[in-house]
């Protein structure tokens, strides 16, 4: 038993090495000078570092968001759509409000997790008042935001002459960089602390406790008189105000304003960053390092091994089809198919008092 959670632990760090070997194989290039780039270019140098922390930074907070979605038996696909809500919203809170930059800061990030948490509350109604699935709603909601948002830049929100984008927000709004020369910020240690946050409460109060119950047996919850709909609500609502954050950080720590390219697809990198670390919000931040650390090494891999960048987003897509395979396939070799009983052998129900 003790072999099979090592091996499904490992499997899939291990699987998505030999699948990116095969691609650049395929690509016709040589896989020891393509990785040797893509290190070369993520950890290379001070300024290399830095910048794979920066990409981190928006990853990490959309990547908590699924994972906490992840932990209560929610597939939330809408932290791209979060994400480009938040970022709209801190965008216009940042250009719009005149304040000192204590009172500035807080307030931006807080209008985009407001942003996201509105949008993940409006899947998760959908869910607990008619049973909608919120993979369809999240997907759905996704175009929304992303199309609503470059209608506003378009119209309405438009700041510049020359692009659909909002206008620039005030000095006291933005994020400086902590490395000169960079665009590593604050943002980033802000990300890790809301990471070991998100931990703890999962781990150690009684609404985390609630939302674990519900992602191991929706029966079991009820039984132990747990209001599901609203766990639901509640989890949807932190999951999207967690990517709101993130599109926060992107506007004041790096764009300085809101367009419509905001987001290169950090919402679904966030995916599979999640399910790489398992939904362990301490985990969540190494693996987002990882993929931050692929998005920014891809260029360098592109230009000194012949590699083409778009090879990143296959190696994404084969960590969320590997980790897929490797959880629920590994699960059922070791235990037989899921079942639905009230109590768990890992999370007994008596523990709800404690």
């Amino acid at each position: 038993m003790k072999a099979g959670r090592v091996l499904a632990a490992v499997g899939p760090l291990v699987g998505v090495l030999v699948a990116s070997v095969l691609v650049i194989l395929v690509a016709k290039a040589n896989p020891m000078a393509a990785l040797g780039a893509l290190v070369q270019g993520s950890f290379g140098s001070v300024q290399s570092v830095a910048e794979t922390f920066a990409q981190s930074t928006v990853l990490l907070f959309a990547a908590l968001g699924v994972a906490v979605a992840f932990r209560a038996g929610l597939f939330n696909i809408g932290a791209e759509g979060q994400l480009v809500v938040g970022a709209l919203c801190a965008a216009v809170a940042g250009a719009a409000l005149h304040l000192p930059k204590a009172l500035e800061v807080p307030i931006c990030f807080a209008a985009g997790a407001l942003g996201g948490a509105v949008f993940g509350l409006l899947a998760g109604w959908l869910k607990a008042r008619f049973g909608a699935s919120e993979v369809i709603t999240t997907i759905m909601l996704n175009y929304v935001a992303y199309l609503g948002a470059n209608y506003l830049v378009a119209g309405p929100l438009r700041g510049s002459v020359s692009a659909p984008e909002t206008a620039q927000i005030v000095p006291a709004a933005m994020l400086h960089p902590i490395v000169p020369l960079t665009r590593l910020t604050a943002a980033f240690p802000f990300a890790i602390v809301v990471a070991a946050c998100v931990w703890w409460w999962l781990g150690r109060t009684i609404a985390g406790y609630e939302l674990r119950i519900l992602g191991r047996s929706e029966r079991a919850a009820r039984y132990a008189g747990i209001h599901v709909p609203a766990v639901i609500m509640r989890t949807m609502a932190l999951s999207g105000a967690l990517a709101g954050l993130g599109g926060a950080s992107d506007v004041l720590g790096m764009l300085h304003r809101f367009n419509a390219e905001l987001s290169p697809g950090y919402g679904f990198t966030a995916i599979a960053a999640a399910l790489l670390a398992g939904s362990n919000p301490l985990l969540a931040i190494i693996t987002s390092v990882f993929f931050g650390a692929l998005q920014n090494g891809a260029l360098s891999m592109q230009a000194i091994a012949g590699v083409p960048k778009d090879l990143i987003s296959v190696i994404v897509g084969l960590v969320i089809v590997y980790v897929a395979i490797n959880r629920f396939g590994m699960r059922a070799a070791l235990h037989g198919p899921p079942s639905d009983d009230l109590v768990t052998r890992d999370e007994p129900l008596a523990e709800a008092t404690t």
